[in-house]
């Protein structure tokens, strides 16, 4: 979650450093309009690559950990069956 809102915050800093930037140029409005939709495009689809990035990492470790907690679920059923199995033999 560090690093999300690292790049969150990174790029939320270049975009209104560019913006300030393009705001005090010597352009025309107009001109300066299409440069800071065009460059809030640009941010907006570096933004979404990186997103689409964090939740891929965040899907593998859930299923990773989903995986891990199966594994245990099992071996703990099997456990489980050879202690009964035992018992059952003690009991005889």
């Amino acid at each position: 979650m560090k690093s999300a809102r690292l790049i969150l915050s990174a790029l939320a800093g270049v975009a209104i450093g560019v913006q300030i930037g393009l705001l005090i140029a010597p352009e025309k409005g107009k001109d300066t309009r299409k440069k800071l939709t065009k460059k809030g495009e640009e941010y907006l689809n570096d933004l979404n690559g990186q997103v689409n990035h964090l939740i891929k990492a965040m899907n593998e470790k859930i299923d990773k950990i989903n995986k891990n907690i199966a594994s245990v679920a099992e071996e703990t059923k099997s456990k489980g069956k050879e202690l009964l199995s035992e018992a059952k033999d003690k009991t005889k």
